[in-house]
């Protein structure tokens, strides 16, 4: 039964998590600095998200984004 409060709920943490994943192998195509990378996957699973999800996408986006950053070894 979905709570009708937040029907998109599981979605969203399935866009985080995806997010999260994408930003990952991105970071590992850094060359200079850990957290600097020429390729940005995960801009395109946020564009998705927006367009499928609408602005209720924007918790995962941040969330994702966030993991994905501090996560980030700096050397």
């Amino acid at each position: 039964m979905q709570s009708r409060r937040f029907p998109g709920l599981p979605l969203i943490g399935v866009f985080a998590i995806i997010y999260v994943i994408a930003g990952k192998i991105g970071l590992n195509l850094a060359s200079l600095h850990a957290s600097a990378s020429p390729v940005w996957p995960p801009a395109g699973i946020a564009l998705a998200a927006i367009v499928l999800l609408g602005y209720r996408a924007w918790p995962a986006i941040f969330v994702g984004a966030f993991i994905a950053n501090l996560t980030t070894l700096e050397t």
